[in-house]
């Protein structure tokens, strides 16, 4: 959920795969109403880090972070009273860590979406989408591809780092399989290898030379060969594969 202001609002495209709120459609204040933002729960033991999340976020205009804990037990117990439309949480914290709190933040509140932000890399983005991640980032992602794939988030997407991506598709190419089982298409391969590297899907269209309605055909395909619902997870079972 995402808050607003009186009278009818709707999200618009901008920059960067960024959307923007509208003018008001109700009265006509002959003024720009104040933008919806995305409500954000911060979850990291490190202040500095969440003060700095903070600042990029709210600082963007799109955000307000509605709270900020250092565990999954507070996280919780935040959610319980404060309503955010994404939880933005560490891998390594005290007690339960990111994993295991994303289960758990999944299971109670399954419509929040819940963004890693971590140093740790491949070894934990597996396990954390098969948590219910709803994507996974490195702390070292540039600040405005950060704040992009905070959008693409809310808006119900899978924002995944495409340095991590990149690595798990090298390491499935490295060991692929040895049977033909559930093995994808020589062009769904090179789709998977394309979202890898972080292509949108206008990218992906314009690199394989094929129309967008095909591209969408092909990650049905894919989605329902894999037995997955997006292109995260998509990207992760092709690794938990060796494909």
């Amino acid at each position: 959920m995402v808050e607003g202001t009186k009278g009818s609002r709707e999200l618009q495209p901008g920059r960067d795969g960024r959307r923007e709120t509208g003018r008001e459609t109700g009265k006509e204040t002959g003024k720009e109403t104040d933008r919806q933002q995305i409500r954000v729960l911060l979850v990291d033991d490190h202040p500095m880090v969440r003060e700095g999340m903070r600042r990029l976020l709210e600082g963007e205009g799109g955000f307000h972070c509605v709270g900020e804990v250092d565990s999954v037990e507070e996280a919780l117990e935040e959610l319980e009273r404060t309503k955010a439309d994404i939880v933005v949480m560490d891998i390594q914290l005290p007690g339960v860590d990111g994993v295991e709190g994303t289960r758990l933040l999944k299971a109670k509140y399954p419509e929040v979406k819940v963004v890693i932000v971590s140093a740790y890399g491949a070894d934990y983005l597996v396990p954390s989408i098969d948590a219910g991640a709803d994507g996974y980032l490195l702390k070292t992602l540039p600040p405005g591809e950060l704040v992009k794939s905070m959008y693409q988030a809310a808006l119900g997407q899978s924002p995944v780092d495409s340095a991590l991506t990149r690595l798990l598709m090298d390491q499935a190419a490295a060991g692929k399989a040895s049977d033909g089982e559930g093995m994808p298409t020589e062009r769904q391969q090179d789709v998977l290898k394309l979202v890898a590297n972080g292509l949108s899907s206008k990218e992906l269209a314009s690199k394989l030379y094929i129309s967008q309605t095909t591209l969408k055909r092909e990650f049905r395909n894919i989605f329902n060969l894999l037995g997955v619902n997006d292109r995260a997870h998509a990207v992760a079972e092709a690794y938990r594969r060796n494909l």
